[in-house]
């Protein structure tokens, strides 16, 4: 008489993961991962471009007529600029940093409940289910069955539960050094006209190819 199959081999069994994608839904979930970076591009280069824009603008208004004007507009300018770059890029890192924290804890506190709380997490995963339209007893039935396998049951309590997705987190190094390299981009956009050109013409081309670049930025994100 064949042995029943014991819980224990069947976590060890290959088991269809319907909640780890296929190579087509990790494409799409790689390329939605890109695409939502350009959050960080715009805002980088809409800061950098407005701030130094402003700066650049003022000192020019209140060194009108002055004999190193042009110079002190450089200056002010490009100053500006890599302050500017190095706050934002920090920022940006330490940001990064916080939220990674926090959504480590949170997952290691998820599991820590998983191993002392199993039936409490039971009921709580059936509330979810049935949350999203699926029956009492269907849910039960659900909840019980993902249980036998033990990284689904961690990754679907991850997910739902916490809103977390169970897969590598962003990098805080990246993102301090997309908004530091994106933020000099557009800070260097005002200075341009100042390099080539000096007193009002220099100013309003400042402020053309700012708003240019404004609307452009904006036009394709």
């Amino acid at each position: 008489m064949a042995a029943a199959t014991s819980p224990q081999k069947k976590r060890g069994a290959a088991v269809h993961n319907p909640f780890a994608g296929s190579p087509e839904s990790e494409s799409e979930r790689e390329a939605l991962a890109r695409r939502s970076g350009i959050r960080e591009v715009v805002f980088g280069v809409q800061d950098g471009l407005l701030t130094t824009m402003g700066l650049t603008t003022g000192v020019a208004t209140a060194t009108a007529g002055a004999a190193v004007a042009h110079t002190t507009i450089l200056i002010a300018g490009l100053a500006g600029a890599l302050a500017g770059m190095v706050s934002m890029g920090t920022g940006a890192y330490l940001a990064g940093c916080a939220e990674r924290d926090l959504k480590r804890a949170a997952i290691h506190k998820e599991r820590g409940e998983l191993q002392s709380q199993p039936l409490e997490e039971h009921r709580e995963m059936v509330g979810i289910l049935m949350e999203r339209g699926v029956p009492a007893a269907t849910a039960e039935e659900l909840s019980r069955s993902l249980a036998q396998y033990p990284q689904l049951w961690e990754e679907t309590h991850i997910e739902k539960e916490l809103g977390i997705s169970s897969g590598p987190h962003e990098s805080p190094v990246r993102d301090g050094l997309v908004m530091a390299a994106t933020f000099l981009i557009g800070a260097v956009i005002p200075i341009v006209p100042y390099i080539v050109a000096s007193g009002l013409g220099a100013v309003i081309g400042s402020l053309l190819l700012s708003a240019v670049v404004l609307v452009w930025v904006n036009a394709v994100s």
